[in-house]
């Protein structure tokens, strides 16, 4: 439907307004955008782009407050879609109703869930997009399993290489999915070691190399002494700079549960921290963990 030719207007200052969060990144809605359309002439819509990692309860009333507050903010229409990247097959939210007294409001939005595009139509696409979005949900089923997280990323990285990728996209895209399935110190350094040697067999040695390996080595053990150290020391300063870069300010309550945790304790939650996206995501680790 969309006039790809015309460059897309984003609208990151616009879409803050809508929670009063001027200036910073807006968590909850992502994408808000100006396209034209093939068909319609000087007409052209706000696109509101939802993309959500798990399960929310009452999501489809925030998508309809979040629609009705952009199409109040213009005065146009503004079409909401739903992007849905979580692991939850049964989770589905397509529609808003609200009906009372005579009155009813009723508003379905396109919705795509990744987790079955994979398994059908995506199946063997190699694309960019579809790759990246492989590796998240890869990254979200195994955020508490180390060794299944390590066999995942170990055929996704693998898979780059067959897939008729340059060397520059091999890059570009191997550095994404470090990024989003981090491993262990110990599984990383089996990870880079299998890199190295898998590279070799291809002859293509576009990822890694002796003196990045070396680096990489170094760094690692270093944080590992840093964090060892730090954390026998009983120190959080090191875990509550990452938790507030990951989640944002952590309020003196949360930072006074953290206090508490044993030694094990944070070095699980400093793992765990890999996979949060919000300050919620630490709270209900802290109360399964408590």
């Amino acid at each position: 439907m969309i006039d790809w030719s015309r460059d897309p207007v984003w609208l990151d200052k616009e879409i803050s307004q809508i929670v009063g969060q001027a200036g910073h990144r807006n968590r909850e809605v992502d994408l808000l955008f100006k396209v034209w359309l093939i068909e319609g002439g000087e007409q052209w819509i706000f696109c509101h782009l939802e993309i959500q990692t798990n399960y929310e309860a009452n999501f489809d009333f925030r998508i309809d407050l979040y629609n009705s507050g952009l199409k109040w903010l213009f005065q146009r229409d503004v079409l909401t879609l739903v992007l849905l990247t979580d692991v939850n097959p049964d989770w589905r939210p397509d529609k808003y109703h609200f009906e009372l007294g005579g009155f009813v409001s009723n508003r379905l939005f396109p919705m795509c869930k990744v987790l079955d595009r994979l398994a059908t139509d995506w199946k063997d696409d190699r694309s960019l997009v579809v790759e990246v979005s492989r590796a998240q949900i890869a990254a979200l089923r195994t955020s508490r399993d180390p060794q299944a997280r390590y066999n995942a990323k170990t055929q996704l990285v693998r898979n780059l290489y067959t897939a008729g990728y340059d060397a520059d996209q091999i890059r570009e895209i191997f550095r994404l999915i470090d990024w989003m399935m981090h491993l262990r110190l110990d599984l990383s350094r089996q990870f880079n070691e299998e890199l190295i040697a898998y590279e070799k067999e291809l002859q293509m040695p576009y990822v890694t190399s002796i003196e990045r390996h070396a680096e990489q080595r170094g760094l690692e053990q270093g944080l590992e002494q840093g964090l060892k150290k730090g954390l026998e020391r009983g120190s959080t300063r090191i875990l509550m700079r990452i938790l507030s870069r990951i989640c944002g300010e952590v309020p003196e309550e949360i930072h006074a549960k953290i206090e508490t945790l044993s030694l094990e304790q944070r070095e699980t939650l400093g793992e765990a921290a890999i996979d949060f996206r919000s300050l919620d995501d630490l709270k209900n680790w802290l109360t399964n963990h408590s």
